[in-house]
């Protein structure tokens, strides 16, 4: 995986930022629908990647890249409170986690 992480503090938000990606196009429409399905109580919007608007902040994840292989995705966290956004920023990731999981072979 190729990754990249940034964090922003300015005097209203602060912003973590990530470079991912995840080896096919099906797994990351899974990874946005399960991501989807985590936040589904909050105001979404679905028109390049996902957009999710939560009390405090919001967070989005984008497709920046497709190779034949690999979708290359950002995913933006913005959020007032510093705690919080770093905790739904690990909720993403646990999500994403899980779902690459799922591609790799289990060694029974």
């Amino acid at each position: 995986m190729n990754k990249e992480s940034s964090f922003i503090e300015t005097k209203s938000y602060y912003e973590l930022t990530h470079t991912e990606s995840i080896p096919s196009k099906a797994l990351y429409e899974k990874f946005l629908n399960w991501v989807s399905g985590e936040f589904e109580l909050y105001l979404q919007e679905r028109l390049n990647g996902l957009q999710i608007f939560y009390p405090g902040g919001f967070f989005y994840i984008t497709e920046t890249e497709r190779s034949r292989d690999v979708i290359y995705f950002k995913i933006i966290v913005k959020n007032k409170y510093k705690q919080k956004g770093v905790q739904i920023n690990n909720q993403i990731f646990g999500i994403l986690d899980h779902v690459i999981k799922l591609k790799r072979p289990s060694m029974s």
